[in-house]
């Protein structure tokens, strides 16, 4: 009892869905209608596809501000404090900065580098700030340290540390003691092997590199400060190159290019869409129109191919008792009741299937023609 229940659910589901493809397509005229709202549809997503493709290989500039993604901003300064050997002369511990300094009475510079990250939007970042030493020596041609060549360039990483977020907002702040002796005995050791004058100075840089992402797009970036300090004079002035606030932007078209699977989906998609829009283009224009016989036996093939066996051998009727069925319906309960399947096959191509049921010895058969259609259908009208 219960299974009869559940078929006759899914015989009325079944008949409601036919009857909406029934109205759908109840003749070429709705069929045509149909196809062409859905070939507008289409064809507004082809052009939204197609412009974000477009977007993405060669955006303008009016286009680029309308797509940001991200805005993000890349700041930081480097502070320093000039602590004193013992002496006589000057009684404070340590000097602050911009001030004039006696480069004997130095003992180290205390650095400090602070950097900041700042976005509109979530963002994963991965990355390390360094702060690196480069002592850098100049032959001594001119007064102009620019043009003089650089003849020694020697790098050392002070300290490092990892960044690591996943936040609209970070900073990082390095710091380190350096002692200018190491460096001024490289410098005095290089000048009394080539006996030149020459100029040197130590260059203190601190880089924040990152690998970021937004929307699981990756992007790359970097910000750098700059501290320079003279080693080839009594007197000296540190130099701090400070460095102005970095903004950039990330923007769809950025995102697309850098990420070849979305460009791959995007490229995909519209070659997709335009070949459903060529078929319906086919479909709206070149409408075959379908026989009662035709529509009939479609219907039947698709609401039940879970039962239905199509077959191409022909059978011997004549070793059978012949019950004819009315209905498709009879034939379908039959079926479900004995277990077995609803074989098809067609005996005249175009004309005339049978769906028939063999158990033992009788072959209970329901036919399909387009004879009996229409005589099913004149009676009908009779009846009216």
């Amino acid at each position: 009892m219960q299974d009869f229940n559940i078929n006759n659910i899914k015989d009325k589901f079944l008949e409601i869905i036919d009857k909406i493809k029934g109205f759908i397509f109840a003749n070429d005229k709705t069929k045509k209608i149909f196809f062409s709202c859905l070939l507008a549809f289409l064809i507004v997503l082809q052009i939204t596809f197609f412009g974000f493709l477009v977007r993405a290989v060669s955006p303008s500039e009016k286009q680029k501000d309308e797509n940001v993604v991200m805005k993000y901003s890349l700041s930081g300064n480097m502070d320093y404090k000039v602590y004193l050997k013992p002496n006589d002369f000057i009684k404070q511990d340590y000097l602050g900065p911009d001030e004039a300094y006696v480069l004997d009475l130095i003992d180290y510079v205390q650095i400090s580098s602070l950097s900041n990250f700042s976005s509109n939007a979530k963002t994963k970042v991965n990355g390390n700030n360094k702060l690196v030493a480069t002592l850098k020596v100049y032959y001594k041609e001119t007064s102009d340290t620019n043009s003089n060549p650089e003849i020694l360039n020697k790098e050392k990483i002070l300290s490092e540390k990892t960044l690591s977020f996943d936040d609209s907002r970070y900073s990082v702040l390095n710091s380190y003691n350096l002692y200018l002796s190491e460096y001024l005995d490289m410098l005095k050791e290089f000048q009394n092997q080539i006996k030149i004058a020459m100029d040197g100075y130590l260059e203190i840089s601190s880089t924040s590199n990152f690998e970021g992402k937004v929307g699981g797009i990756p992007y790359k970036d970097n910000y750098t400060t700059v501290l320079k300090i003279p080693l080839s004079s009594s007197v000296i002035r540190i130099e701090n190159e400070k460095t102005d606030e970095k903004v950039s932007r990330i923007y769809e078209g950025d995102l697309a290019k850098n990420n070849k699977l979305v460009m791959s989906y995007i490229v995909i998609a519209n070659l997709v869409i335009f070949g459903i829009i060529c078929y319906l283009i086919k479909k709206i224009f070149v409408f075959k129109k379908k026989t009662e016989y035709e529509k009939e036996i479609n219907k039947l093939l698709r609401n039940y191919d879970d039962i239905i066996v199509n077959t191409s051998t022909s059978i011997d009727i004549e070793k059978y008792k012949i019950i004819e069925i009315e209905e498709f319906k009879e034939i379908l309960n039959l079926s479900r009741e004995l277990l077995l399947p609803i074989m098809n096959y067609e005996i005249l191509k175009g004309k005339e299937t049978w769906f028939y049921v063999i158990k033992d010895e009788i072959l209970y058969r329901y036919i399909i023609s387009e004879s009996l259609l229409n005589e099913r259908k004149y009676e009908k009208h009779k009846k009216f």
